[in-house]
């Protein structure tokens, strides 16, 4: 499998089919930014098969955004000073200079827009091939899950859980801290529904690559690899999966395709949870922003039972 990151398609009439998705996956945020191409065994040759899409509107968030965002914080906090002063009714004058002065010294009203810190990793898939183009697999940066890891190491460890196609599990992939081992190593476990078999997995980068290269393995023996040592725009791999049984299996496929795709972007992950980190540590939570979707991740599955 080759994954071909950082490329727009030119095909106009594959953008409206995405636009249009029956499961309307690919909204009004997303853009594709790379593509996915399997290896016909018996012909050797590359065919297209998937689309990978980003979520830009919380990758890249524009000044507009972010003002709207310090926006609602400020008018939220105001309105928590005011209740402390007083729960109901009007502000005596005296009460009001209390206010005044209250946010003045407020760390939230003193924030400005590039304060804000609301960037998320989000990323799809969708198979191209057939008359429809539909969804098989999404990935997410779990931002919480960082926070409290790399606070708790003192470096940053990226988190990510994935979505699948008619798969009834989320599979959440974790960057690990081991002394004096540099280059990551994520871990992560996979259901197998067919054998109903757990697999204990992770995907371990190499000492010494030219580009970014992972080793996957399996109780402690590789049965895969990324290998990203192509030289391109973006994020380029190819990957393998040596073992017979999940080398068939197709989820377990899309599931690697996914963090594949994350790997040009852990980078800037890195660069954004440091901001992340120092407004924690600084005292000033309020300006890491969780997304409601985010929110949607954490919550108990058994608590409406």
């Amino acid at each position: 499998m080759w994954a071909f990151m950082g490329l727009h398609p030119t095909n106009i009439d594959l953008l409206q089919k995405l636009k249009k998705a029956e499961d309307q996956r690919f909204g009004a945020n997303m853009d594709v930014c790379g593509t996915i191409s399997e290896k016909n065994m018996k012909s050797g040759e590359w065919n297209q098969s998937h689309m990978v899409g980003i979520r830009t509107d919380i990758w890249n968030p524009d000044a507009a955004q972010q003002s709207s965002i310090l926006n609602r914080l400020q008018a939220d906090r105001q309105t928590q000073l005011r209740k402390e002063i007083k729960r109901s009714g009007r502000l005596s004058q005296s009460q009001k200079k209390n206010l005044e002065r209250q946010l003045e010294r407020d760390p939230v009203n003193k924030m400005r827009p590039q304060d804000i810190e609301n960037r998320r990793l989000v990323m799809k898939i969708f198979k191209t091939t057939g008359e429809q183009i539909r969804w098989t697999g999404s990935v997410e940066e779990m931002v919480t899950r960082e926070l409290h890891n790399s606070l708790g190491v003192k470096r940053t460890i990226l988190s990510f859980v994935t979505n699948l196609q008619g798969y009834e599990y989320m599979t959440y992939m974790q960057e690990n801290n081991r002394t004096f081992r540099i280059p990551s190593i994520f871990s992560f476990s996979y259901f197998d529904e067919r054998l109903e078999k757990m697999w204990y997995l992770k995907i371990k980068r190499k000492w010494i690559s030219i580009g970014a290269d992972f080793v996957i393995e399996a109780s402690n023996q590789p049965i895969g690899e990324i290998d990203g040592a192509l030289i391109g725009l973006g994020y380029n791999a190819h990957v393998y999966v040596y073992e017979q049984t999940l080398a068939k299996d197709r989820k377990f496929l899309d599931l690697i395709t996914l963090f594949t795709t994350t790997v040009g972007y852990h980078s800037a992950m890195r660069r954004s949870l440091k901001r992340r980190l120092k407004a924690t540590q600084r005292g000033h939570c309020m300006q890491n922003i969780i997304e409601d979707e985010e929110f949607r991740l954490l919550r108990n599955p058994r608590a409406a039972a």
